[in-house]
């Protein structure tokens, strides 16, 4: 009787995982629909950005900004931002 319901627990703990993962994947999915979408195409339509991504020049070949050069003291190396 004991191997019955051992067997029995062990089928239902595969089910119930099947049924957890088609519950997570519908219910991520509403969250990023729902969540993340609106707000994408708001940033589209108002054509806005988030992150400046252009160069700091027109024909410059990179995207990284020069740094000044001057030597930083320990005060100023704290504070990054």
């Amino acid at each position: 009787m004991l191997e019955l319901f051992k067997t029995m627990w062990d089928r239902w703990q595969g089910v119930a995982k099947g049924i957890m993962a088609a519950q997570n994947a519908v219910l991520m999915g509403f969250a990023y629909f729902v969540g993340v979408g609106p707000v994408a195409i708001f940033f589209r339509v108002t054509g806005k950005q988030l992150i400046d991504r252009a160069p700091a020049a027109p024909d410059a070949k990179s995207y990284w900004l020069a740094r000044d050069g001057k030597p930083m003291n320990m005060k100023e190396a704290n504070r990054q931002f």
